[in-house]
């Protein structure tokens, strides 16, 4: 039987231990250049067992033994498939107990109450009960002629427009307010 290729280096190691089937061995007998791979490979392996290996230092297989230690300890712990199965468990019955429970009641509005509005509040008295009303009417001509034309958007403004005169005569009113001791 011929074979259409060469031995392949798996099948070289074979027959240089021994391992290799009839097929191979017929093979490499027949086939001169498979002959020579095994024979140069079966005189490396001679070459390399005749060399001289020194042997360590004696501190070599204690700083050996030392980093087999720590390497030991400083690999990570094989990861186990039990917690994956233990999340995936979860994740089912939860799952389940969504499809279970089935969808959320839908909220139903409160029925509409009629909102009485009340009537408005006023610090004033009707005016038909006022008794002070015919006494402002008369009074709002004269406060209206006696209002300045120009307006202020605040009393500062006011303040600041004042003649000295103005300024002088405001402040002694309202020093005139003031309890008996006290300064502006």
């Amino acid at each position: 039987m011929k074979m259409w290729t060469h031995v392949s280096d798996a099948a070289l190691m074979d027959v240089l231990e021994g391992a290799a089937g009839d097929r191979v061995r017929d093979h490499v007998a027949a086939c001169e250049r498979c002959r020579t791979r095994v024979e140069d490979a079966r005189a490396a392996l001679d070459w390399t067992a005749q060399a001289a290996v020194p042997e360590p230092v004696p501190s070599y297989w204690e700083v050996f033994r030392r980093r087999v230690a720590y390497a030991l300890v400083e690999a990570p712990a094989a990861r186990s498939r039990r917690p994956l199965w233990v999340a995936a468990a979860v994740a089912g019955a939860a799952m389940i107990a969504v499809l279970m429970v089935g969808p959320a009641p839908v909220p139903v509005a409160p029925p509409a109450t009629q909102v009485v509005p009340l009537p408005a509040w006023s610090a004033l008295p009707p005016a038909d009960e006022d008794p002070s009303l015919p006494i402002l009417e008369q009074v709002a001509p004269t406060v209206a002629a006696a209002t300045p034309s120009a307006f202020c958007s605040d009393v500062s403004e006011c303040v600041v427009a004042l003649t000295d005169d103005e300024s002088r005569a405001l402040a002694d009113a309202l020093r005139s307010q003031l309890p008996q001791g006290s300064t502006l």
